[in-house]
């Protein structure tokens, strides 16, 4: 229990140092390269793997009870999941460096793969199964879900270790990159990495909420494992000291570009719409006010016949002297209107030249 309630404060204080809009992954799909299966060779790249996405439940600061009435242990994996969701977030970017005219840094790249093939692994995953293991005993209907993550974990550690193969013979042993076969593997396992979490979060993490008793939960207990991680822990290993520092500074990136990015879309979008819907209300108003001074010259003639003709005729010039007196108005509403919406841009793009000016120094 202690280490349960360890590992429940760990996870509240990582959880505030982490806090700040997520922001999905930003990867384009990679190429594979020609040899992809041993012994074969492709006349033609292959598309890489379909980008998903930060499930749901993994978006934003965590609540400080985390799942509504959930176990202990729940909380724990939620969390952990965020922890690894950070880093699968940080490979993608590092990964869309491999493209050409861009410099990835493999050595952020190694210390990434090497964490997450040492501990989620080795302590992640099979607290994750002991939770399996029981929702089966109590839903035999989840066995075939629960299957395809057993075997997601043990397709996740092998494609863990061959991408840190790869990067290990980069930073350990010097050899020159193959990028085009290093942004495959980053793709396709943090794919496969986002797939298997949306599962896990969407569909069995629910589940197993709903179905354990007790009994189930305190088993779990009994055998999970804690240990302190060694980069989301109450202390961060030496080997991961650049990681931790990268993540945090990551953080305030991209809490600064969803700002920026609000700057220029939500708030500015906000104000055009305003200025629109003003001038659309006075573009009415001098629609209804001008026909409605034609009608009222047009039933008094100046040469006071009430004829029908002279109605007719009367009607005919008072609308095309009123139409003239509201075109005049109407462009300038027009033209106000243009000047207040391209206000706030203008206003927003001096923001941001200056701060890239700053930035610059």
């Amino acid at each position: 229990m202690a280490n349960e309630a360890g590992s429940k404060k760990r996870q509240s204080r990582k959880t505030t140092t982490l806090k700040g809009p997520a922001a999905p992954a930003r990867r384009k799909a990679g190429r594979a390269p020609g040899n992809v299966s041993a012994g074969k060779r492709k006349s033609a790249p292959v598309a890489g793997p379909k980008k998903a996405m930060r499930p749901e439940s993994l978006r934003g600061a965590a609540p400080v009870s985390g799942r509504a009435g959930a176990p202990e242990i729940m909380v724990t994996l939620n969390s952990e999941h965020r922890y690894i969701s950070s880093l699968l977030e940080a490979l993608a970017e590092q990964a869309d460096n491999l493209l050409p005219g861009r410099e990835p840094d493999f050595a952020l790249m190694h210390d990434i793969v090497n964490y997450m093939a040492s501990f989620p692994d080795e302590y992640h995953h099979p607290r994750e199964d002991l939770v399996f293991d029981r929702l089966v005993a109590r839903d035999s209907e989840a066995r075939q879900l629960v299957d395809e993550l057993l075997e997601g974990h043990r397709e996740i550690n092998r494609r863990s270790r061959e991408l840190l193969e790869q990067l290990e013979r980069i930073t350990r042993d010097g050899k020159s990159p193959d990028n085009q076969r290093i942004k495959y593997l980053c793709d396709r396992y943090i794919g496969h990495y986002w797939e298997h979490i949306n599962v896990e979060e969407g569909k069995v993490f629910p589940r197993a909420t709903a179905k354990l008793r007790p009994d189930d939960w305190f088993a779990v207990n009994a055998k999970a494992k804690y240990v302190d991680d060694p980069l989301f822990g109450s202390r961060v290993k030496k080997e991961y000291a650049r990681l931790s520092q990268y993540l945090g500074d990551r953080v305030s990136r991209v809490t600064e570009d969803v700002a920026v990015a609000e700057l220029f879309g939500i708030e500015a979008l906000i104000e055009t719409v305003a200025a629109l819907g003003n001038a659309g209300s006075e573009l009415q108003d001098i629609v209804r006010k001008r026909a409605r001074q034609a009608l009222r010259e047009a039933r008094e003639p100046p040469s006071g016949d009430r004829g029908l003709l002279a109605v007719s005729r009367a009607l005919g010039r008072s609308a095309r002297d009123q139409a003239g007196a509201g075109v005049k108005e109407l462009r300038a509403v027009i033209t106000r209107t243009r000047t207040e919406i391209a206000e706030p841009f203008a206003t927003r793009l001096k923001f941001l030249r200056r701060m890239l000016r700053d930035d610059a120094r």
